[in-house]
């Protein structure tokens, strides 16, 4: 009787253990796998990221060999350009003037804070600067004048000159891509081609802050 108790509790003890151990093995197995998932996952991070800052990479490559390609080009006089009452106005009589114009060129479809930045920016500008100095001109990208005015882009005409050209704006290099910039226009001809995107954002301030200095009161 003693032996068969002896046996019972034996085989219980057995069943035991060996429950614990699957228990155990299971726990590890979910640990692991769950090990192997963070893993992966930390690993198709690093992967989207590594693509992510690749692709910056190109559009700020991209970006800079735009600018240096439209810098020192000289603009065709025969472009038309309208302005916000319709009117047509070749760009040899827009840029024809002795005071450097400060063009931006921006793009709707493009990096909406960094307009509103650069909007804040020129007026910044316009403050520290006499308009015998340097003039600014507003040239929308893809957009007509019912677009301008729905858009209420209106209300900023008594701070800047607008006008709307055809998808091929100034037609430099970087008006065949949709990228907002800045330039200076003197003698027709362009200088100090600066790309207004996130990844050039915290340049601009600098950028205009440069301009004051060269163009104050």
């Amino acid at each position: 009787m003693q032996k068969n108790t002896f046996f019972s509790l034996m085989i219980t003890v057995g069943l035991v253990v060996i429950t614990l151990c699957a228990i155990l093995l299971f726990v590890q197995k979910r640990s692991s796998e769950k090990s192997l998932h963070i893993t992966s996952q930390r690993l198709a991070n690093c992967e989207i990221g590594k693509q992510s800052a690749e692709s910056k990479n190109v559009v700020l490559e991209s970006n800079i060999i735009l600018a240096t390609r439209s810098t020192g080009k000289t603009i065709d006089g025969k472009i038309l350009l309208t302005d916000i009452n319709n009117k047509k106005r070749a760009t040899s009589g827009v840029f024809s003037g002795k005071t450097p114009i400060l063009v931006f060129r921006y793009s709707p479809q493009g990096c909406s804070p960094c307009i509103n930045t650069t909007f804040e920016h020129l007026k910044h500008l316009k403050e520290n600067i006499g308009t015998n100095k340097l003039q600014i001109v507003i040239i929308p990208n893809d957009m007509n004048l019912e677009q301008m005015l729905v858009q209420k882009n209106l209300p900023l005409t008594n701070s800047f000159e607008f006008y709307l050209a055809d998808k091929n704006g100034l037609d430099l290099p970087i008006d065949g891509e949709f990228v907002s910039y800045l330039t200076i226009v003197d003698g027709n001809k362009t200088s100090n081609v600066f790309v207004v995107d996130n990844l050039f954002l915290p340049l601009l301030e600098r950028y205009i802050n440069v301009l004051i200095e060269n163009y104050k009161n």
